[in-house]
């Protein structure tokens, strides 16, 4: 409430307020807002009120720029590839993924990945071939994305649960050449011309084991695509959305919103094919931390805690729906995040 009283020849203003809505330095700031409002109007009372600033030079310098000064260091110039195999280079013993009883240190996923990228080198995989995944949520999923990376190319996730023709449009529309699956999905693949690799079938496993486990050399930069992710399309055809190396490098490393590190455990729960999964996965697998990979059913509210508390989770994704149905079903679950 402002009440203005003549006092001492002049004018007394005084501002009320409620200490439970306003902090004493806001309050402070309005009346000095008024106050400059006033001197404007007495030095020209001719003046138009949307030429008057009210903001002091102080606070034009906070909100235009020290507030707009977004601007963070983080490694720009290097593919996933290189970012990952740099943190396996920090943490080669530690923790990777964990899922479906399947532990995996650093250095074995590092190793499995490269054994997997070199099969998909030898079906013709470059820079930025697209490569179709339809695999179920797994550790598997894991070296299979990252193995696509490794080899140059863009992975297409494929979710297993989609109509199959869907899944024919968007084979079709990806120019996927190659699909990464298992055998319990085989007979879902859309039957394009893509060539299949099966990689839980014994040939492809005997096959894929003789290959070499160290790096690869790759021409992949952070501007080439690292994946293409559909749309619903709710509104007509779905359309693929491409991510760059470099894209994906800036939503995770050094990005202010959240300090990632080993001390950290991730779930992977999207589906692959949403892009929630991307801060998952590479939240985690570029910083040196735990990804727990939840198993490839969709889970009860009740299985969802209990994955929490079994993987020791600190940082978790959440639709703001299911957010809000943990935090009625399973509050305490939430206990452990960070």
């Amino acid at each position: 409430l402002l009440s203005v009283t003549e006092a001492d020849g002049g004018l007394k203003a005084t501002l009320e307020y409620s200490t439970d809505l306003f902090e004493p330095q806001t309050v402070a700031r309005l009346a000095g807002h008024y106050r400059r409002l006033l001197e404007a109007v007495a030095e020209d009372a001719d003046g138009r009120v949307s030429d008057i600033r009210l903001l002091s030079a102080e606070e034009e310098q906070r909100i235009v720029v020290e507030w707009n000064e977004t601007r963070r260091e983080y490694p720009r110039g290097s593919s996933l590839s290189q970012l990952f195999e740099a943190q396996v280079g920090r943490t080669p013993e530690a923790v990777a993924v964990e899922g479906e009883g399947e532990q995996m240190s650093y250095a074995e996923l590092n190793a499995s990945a490269n054994r997997l990228a070199r099969r998909l080198r030898e079906e013709g995989v470059g820079a930025e071939s697209r490569v179709a995944v339809m695999l179920e949520r797994s550790p598997a999923l894991v070296v299979a994305l990252l193995a696509v990376l490794k080899a140059g190319g863009a992975y297409v996730p494929l979710d297993p649960e989609y109509p199959a023709e869907r899944l024919a449009f968007m084979l079709e529309d990806s120019g996927a050449g190659v699909v990464l699956t298992q055998e319990s999905l085989r007979e879902a693949v859309p039957g394009m011309a893509a060539r299949l690799i099966v990689v839980d079938s014994e040939d492809e496993r005997q096959r894929v084991a003789s290959l070499g486990g160290e790096d690869l050399s790759c021409e992949v930069g952070p501007d080439h695509l690292a994946y293409v992710i559909y749309t619903s399309g709710s509104t007509g055809t779905p359309k693929g959305v491409g991510a760059t190396h470099r894209g994906v490098a800036r939503l995770v490393l050094n990005s202010g919103y959240a300090d990632f590190g080993p001390s950290e455990t991730f779930l992977l729960l999207a589906p692959v094919s949403f892009d929630a999964s991307t801060f998952e996965l590479w939240g985690a697998l570029l910083t040196g931390a735990r990804l727990a990979v939840m198993a490839a059913r969709r889970p009860t509210l009740a299985e969802l805690g209990a994955a929490l508390g079994r993987y020791r989770v600190t940082t978790l994704w959440l639709p703001a729906g299911l957010f809000h149905l943990m935090v009625d079903e399973q509050l305490g679950a939430l206990g452990g995040l960070r």
